[in-house]
């Protein structure tokens, strides 16, 4: 068929025209900055099907589904709004081939700057060789389309005819999908974004952490052996200074007042000792690196009858 061929031959000069302008090297920093509008002539052609319901071609034979070509031109007026016109050829529809010629208005509503949802209004007239009559009806079309170029797209879409006239006073509706490639002229080339890759070599500082004291000293209420909030916050800069510093190491040495007896104050120091040192093995400290003793209150820290807050206590010394 002519009409097959020459639709064919459109697409393939329409997706010889993505290639070229895609290539466009000219202006290309401009164009890549300026306002592409899309206002301009276009022209577009297409393939699909056509279909109408076979129950409604019982008195004149055929199929109800035939190869359909498209033609396509138009004006839009900015990226949203444009008149169109085309021509379509079924061939072999219900034993007759048709010759569809339609006028009508397109919107399109843009998702992205290259996709959009499109929308189509117009008037038809079907010129018909075979079973049905020519007639003169409503048609109304939507579909997809994507910009892959400034100037060359590409869509599918659904159109349909109202009352398409049989022979012997019938009617039906025709349906037709079909995909298609549209030029439009006038437009700016199409950027082309050239990435390289470039090695950065950045300078990471190293992060030193430095000994600002050697001595911690925790203190307890009575009767208390579990680290406290005070303590806590102590032992975190204990364990951070010991891995940070792997040649240092740690002595923990528990202490009570003179409150208790001898075996209680001797039980609840070594408790104590013990929890500072499980904290800081807990917290990444090599237990190899600390030493554990307990002195009750047999080595008190201040001479204060050995009653005072301070005795009742864990004490670090970094060495």
């Amino acid at each position: 068929m002519k009409l097959k061929s020459l639709s064919l031959s459109v697409l393939a000069a329409l997706s010889l025209g993505v290639a070229t302008q895609a290539m466009a090297d000219d202006a290309v920093a401009n164009d890549a900055t300026q306002s592409v509008d899309k206002a301009g002539f276009w022209i577009g052609a297409g393939m699909g099907m056509g279909i109408v319901d076979s129950n409604d071609l019982s008195n004149v034979g055929g199929t109800g589904e035939a190869f359909s070509s498209k033609l396509e031109a138009g004006y839009d007026f900015n990226k949203n709004v444009g008149l169109y016109t085309s021509y379509d050829y079924m061939h072999d529809l219900g034993n007759a081939d048709l010759h569809l010629g339609t006028l009508g208005v397109k919107g399109n509503y843009y998702f992205t700057q290259d996709l959009s949802v499109f929308g189509k209004l117009g008037a038809t007239y079907i010129f018909a060789e075979g079973e049905i009559d020519d007639s003169f009806t409503g048609t109304a079309g939507v579909g997809l389309e994507y910009q892959l170029t400034n100037a060359v797209s590409t869509k599918i879409g659904y159109d349909y005819y109202q009352n398409l006239e049989l022979n012997q006073g019938q009617d039906t509706d025709l349906h037709q999908v079909y995909w298609g490639m549209t030029y439009k002229f006038g437009q700016p080339a199409t950027p082309m974004i050239v990435t390289q890759d470039v090695e950065v070599v950045k300078e990471v500082p190293v992060e030193v952490t430095t000994m600002t004291r050697s001595n911690f000293v925790l203190p307890y209420q009575t009767g208390q052996v579990d680290v406290n909030d005070y303590g806590r916050y102590n032992l975190n800069e204990v364990a951070q200074t010991l891995q940070a510093n792997p040649e240092l190491t740690a002595e923990i040495i528990g202490r009570t007042d003179s409150t208790g007896t001898a075996a209680i104050n001797a039980k609840v120091s070594e408790a104590r000792a013990n929890a500072v040192s499980q904290y800081l093995i807990d917290n990444g400290v090599d237990a190899s690196r600390l030493t554990v003793t307990s002195v009750a209150d047999q080595n008190p820290l201040t001479d204060d009858s050995g009653k005072s807050l301070i005795e009742r206590s864990v004490e670090v010394v970094i060495k």
